[in-house]
């Protein structure tokens, strides 16, 4: 089985081995090429078939197409976004249908336990709350809302955020309480200055577009202004890092903070995460900030679910294998359903990049039994399909227990200084 496991190992195993061995000194290449699954939605497969996120093959110079004849078909992709769809006979009737067939969060697959009664119930209930503890605060023309970060406050964004205030909160928390918003107006300047420029990412940014979040209706339509929004964001972020680029995992990040944000604000978000949570070391090559998480990970997992962490280790299945889409797409990847995500990005705005390690550990946790029963095809099948939660209020206890017991005791610094000693 092992032997049959190696034969079969895509690309991206023979990359994150050598970035293991030697993280800082891998050659320059080209972020936009370190995925090539077929979408962000198929980054649910990348460790369990032959979808990876590898480098691209060289490019033969004899088959090279001209610069000329790139430059038209860029110029068409972009020609593409800037037109509108053509209108459906009946607007309003189209929305109705589509509309009666969606969930509360826009997906077609309707999510009957996120859709019941009394969730939205407790949602209103909670939303007034918020309204109560929120204050509307002027920034530049631009009518943002504060709010105490008191325990209360942190309690509250545990037990999750009201949809209607994700957008307020989430800016909120991305933004240090808004201490970093103050000059938010120049990066909306900045954003409109990138969109006038080309980017030589344009062509693999439309490729993955119609393939992110399909069962989504602000994403549903081919060029519908929710594509157009993704495509403007991605290509105006690939401008801003150029280091970065464009690397597949961010698709579905950039599309769940559209949800939420009107465009120049979801890049203003995106480009507050990057700069906070130094996401920028999670997409160059040589991968930095996934190797650490990598090792995070496995240290945490054999503190906390030692058994576990030996079973999975015997069977051959390391962090590098199976959590690679969890953190390259901050576990939009299809790793836990909607409304379980939501939680967790609750929580990442509030904690930061760290939390992810704890959730890897509750997931696992959550799907103990199963893994310990597993051999090595259910475990990978298991590892790489949607986790499913049973009870979010639960789980995001547990999330939130761990954080707050690794916050006393500093370990998540401890073992990041580990990491860097063995490896500097």
């Amino acid at each position: 089985m092992d032997t049959e496991m190696n034969a079969s190992k895509p690309s991206i195993w023979l990359e994150l081995a050598n970035a293991q061995e030697k993280v800082h000194h891998l050659p320059r290449q080209d972020s936009s090429q370190l995925t090539t699954a077929s979408s962000d939605t198929d980054l649910t497969h990348i460790t369990t078939t032959t979808s990876s996120i590898r480098t691209a093959p060289p490019t033969n110079p004899r088959k090279s197409t001209s610069s000329s004849s790139i430059q038209k078909r860029e110029s068409d992709i972009r020609l593409q976004y800037n037109q509108r769809p053509e209108k459906v006979p009946d607007i309003a009737a189209e929305m109705e249908k589509w509309y009666a067939t969606t969930d509360r969060y826009g997906f077609i697959k309707c999510d009957q336990l996120a859709s019941s009664t009394k969730a939205q119930e407790k949602e209103v209930e909670r939303s007034e709350k918020w309204a109560d503890m929120s204050e509307v605060v002027l920034l530049h023309n631009d009518q943002v809302h504060s709010f105490p970060f008191s325990h209360k406050f942190k309690s509250r964004v545990f037990k999750g955020i009201p949809y209607c205030w994700k957008r307020d909160a989430w800016y909120f928390l991305i933004t240090h309480c808004l201490k970093e918003a103050k000059s938010d107006y120049k990066l909306c300047s900045l954003y409109r200055d990138l969109l006038s420029k080309e980017s030589s990412h344009e062509r693999q940014i439309d490729l993955d577009i119609p393939r992110t979040l399909g069962d989504h209706i602000m994403f549903k339509q081919r060029y519908g202004k929710g594509q157009r929004a993704l495509f403007n964001v991605l290509r105006a972020f690939s401008k801003f890092d150029e280091e970065v680029g464009y690397c597949q995992g961010m698709t579905n990040i950039v599309a769940t903070i559209l949800m939420y944000c009107e465009e120049e604000k979801a890049f203003v978000v995106l480009v507050h995460m990057f700069a906070r949570d130094e996401l920028h070391n999670l997409y160059i090559p040589g991968f930095p900030k996934l190797m650490e998480s990598f090792y995070i990970q496995e240290a945490l997992l054999k503190r906390y679910l030692p058994k576990l962490y030996h079973h999975l280790t015997d069977l051959g299945l390391s962090s590098d294998i199976y959590s690679t889409r969890w953190y390259i797409t901050l576990f939009t990847g299809g790793v836990v359903s909607y409304h379980t995500l939501m939680r967790i990005w609750d929580a990442y705005f509030l904690c930061g990049y760290d939390i992810f390690f704890f959730v890897a550990v509750a997931l696992l946790k959550t799907h103990e039994q199963d893994l310990m029963e597993g051999d090595l095809d259910v475990c990978m099948q298991t590892l790489g399909s949607t986790m499913t939660v049973p009870d979010d209020d639960r789980f995001m206890k547990k999330v939130q227990k761990l954080w707050e017991r690794s916050q006393r005791h500093h370990t998540i610094e401890t073992l990041r200084k580990e990491y860097k000693t063995q490896h500097d």
